[in-house]
């Protein structure tokens, strides 16, 4: 039996700026539904019971308190010097086990030369900026405290400065993915890169930042109409998954020609 295909809804929110023009946060830890609360905890007490990790923050919509039951994610970004990889799968194992009402675990180790990386065209380390503008410090070290905050430019860009590179590295990684049995999940993970790589490339006429996929999508076509209609269909995979991202080849091809606009 075929699954329904989900359709995308207006939900989201854009994040508010102080009057300095720095990016304030919108997670809070009173945010998190209480569905969710059992959840959060069993993976920070997993990753903070390691040896030899140090920090451990909540992104994305659980503490914004816009998470969905069965569509919804949990990412974490933990800090930790030791590769951790077998312990990662295994704790997403449990996690899927546990509360099968969670659509994935994400899991993303940092160590201090990756923290600090610097990738050009940015001037400022992206995890910093990830860190500072929309991740909530949950164990440990908040080592986002002493960062200095971000004003909407090309530091809070995160995927489009890269998106033809990650695109010519695609087929392998769905090879990979369809291997393992995860190939509709790779489909909603890159169609997630190209929704907000489209809204990056409208950032710096809008003076606003969001994540969330629908806004995303609806401030680029604002920008794009002629566009809108093909990345709408970009913003169904992403709930879905059922087409390969393989298939938006010209769509990166104009995204890459337009964040030449930003590097200036």
């Amino acid at each position: 039996m075929r699954r329904p295909v989900i359709q995308p809804e207006r939900i989201g929110r854009y994040l508010n700026v102080d009057d300095a023009g720095h990016v304030q946060p919108d997670v809070d830890i009173d945010r998190i539904g209480g569905i969710w609360q059992p959840v959060i905890v069993f993976v920070r007490d997993a990753l903070m019971n390691r040896r030899g990790v140090r920090s451990v923050y909540l992104r994305g919509s659980i503490p914004r308190g816009l998470a969905i039951e069965n569509v919804s994610d949990a990412d974490f970004i933990y800090f930790s010097e030791t590769a951790c990889d077998p312990a990662d799968m295994e704790l997403e194992k449990a996690t899927a086990a546990r509360f099968p009402f969670v659509n994935g675990l994400e899991l993303s180790r940092l160590d201090r030369a990756t923290f600090d990386k610097i990738d050009p065209p940015r001037r400022r380390p992206y995890f910093h900026m990830l860190l500072k503008t929309q991740c909530l410090f949950f164990a440990g070290d908040d080592v986002a405290r002493d960062i200095e905050p971000f004003r909407i430019g090309p530091e809070m860009v995160s995927h489009v400065f890269s998106m033809e590179r990650d695109f010519s590295r695609l087929p392998q990684l769905l090879e990979q993915g369809h291997r393992s049995g995860v190939g509709h999940s790779m489909h909603r993970w890159f169609s997630r890169r190209i929704v907000r790589s489209g809204f990056e490339v409208t950032m710096d006429r809008s003076d606003r930042f969001t994540r969330d996929l629908y806004l995303c999508y609806e401030q680029f076509s604002q920008f794009y109409p002629t566009r809108s209609e093909q990345m709408f269909r970009v913003l169904i995979n992403c709930l879905n998954g059922g087409e390969s991202p393989l298939q938006y080849q010209e769509l990166v091809a104009f995204l890459a020609t337009e964040a030449s606009r930003l590097r200036r």
